[in-house]
């Protein structure tokens, strides 16, 4: 049998949700998302002077009569949303569950874009950036499983230049980059995403080892993705000044999103992907 990264609880859910996006988006084909575009919906956009071509019945009679000038009436359009997920996959992430959370939240997220007629592409961020295909329908969704199983976690992601590269390529739409963030670099890498024209959406993953540490006494500390080690002395002292400063770093992330105008919502490990969904994105109005 396939291994599945959604189960059928949170395949259910992920089939009434539906992406709610807060820009307006610039698809190839047509959907449920407001366009950047106009077309030939019911809804009312605008006017514009009527130049020889333009089709008369557009043509609005009673601004004529106001004004006795041709205008004409342009309507919303509607495309699909070409969703971006661009999971982090350096080392870090392999600590604790943060990798098997992330390919759920992403396969649950690629779910809720199938479910609503919108394309999908999952961009795994390595050392280098794996871009691979664009996926639509429920159909495809074993392979984005499939691409997500793969991925394992080694050396360090550049997050920066996978962001840009989301960006770079297709019709306007939204991203979401799901990583823990333990890179020197992470201010660079939420301006690169804050640079896009659509929906910016930071999910960041967090281990509960990471900011609750059960170490104790004299140990020697080695950074999975540089090899680099320093030796250090957990007193209580030492894991209290940890956490304060973890703290600060989180609340630091959470200000420059907000200021950058990226919606930021945390997922730790041990934690339920459903609640991400139904609760925090859904409160930010990423979802609906």
């Amino acid at each position: 049998m396939t291994p599945r990264v959604l189960s059928p609880e949170l395949l259910g859910l992920s089939s009434r949700l539906r992406l709610a996006s807060r820009r307006r988006v610039e698809g190839r084909f047509a959907g449920a998302h407001a366009s950047r575009r106009y077309g030939s919906s019911l809804d009312f956009a605008d006017y514009r002077e009527y130049v020889v071509g333009d089709d008369p019945r557009w043509v609005d009679p009673n601004a004529y009569a106001r004004l006795g000038r041709l205008l004409v009436r342009l309507f919303e359009a509607e495309d699909e949303a070409a969703l971006r997920l661009v999971l982090d996959c350096s080392a870090s992430m392999g600590f604790g569950g943060k990798l098997d959370r992330g390919r759920q939240a992403a396969a649950a997220l690629a779910a809720i874009a199938a479910a609503g007629g919108d394309r999908v592409r999952v961009l795994l961020a390595g050392p280098t950036c794996d871009a691979g295909p664009w996926f639509r329908g429920a159909a495809a969704l074993p392979q984005v499983e499939g691409r997500l199983l793969a991925a394992q976690p080694s050396g360090v992601g550049d997050l920066y230049a996978a962001v840009g590269r989301a960006y770079g390529e297709g019709p306007r739409g939204p991203v979401v980059l799901l990583s823990d963030l333990l890179v020197e670099t992470w201010a660079d890498t939420l301006r690169a995403l804050a640079a896009g024209g659509g929906d910016r959406v930071l999910v960041h993953m967090l281990g509960r080892a990471d900011l609750e540490p059960e170490l104790d006494g004299d140990v020697r500390l080695a950074d999975s993705e540089t090899g680099a080690e320093v030796e250090v002395g957990l007193a209580d002292e030492v894991l209290e000044a940890y956490r304060a400063t973890a703290a600060r770093w989180l609340d630091d992330v959470a200000r420059e999103c907000g200021r950058r105008g990226i919606a930021y919502a945390r997922l730790i490990d041990d934690e339920p992907v459903d609640h991400l969904l139904a609760v925090t994105l859904t409160g930010l109005g990423v979802l609906a």
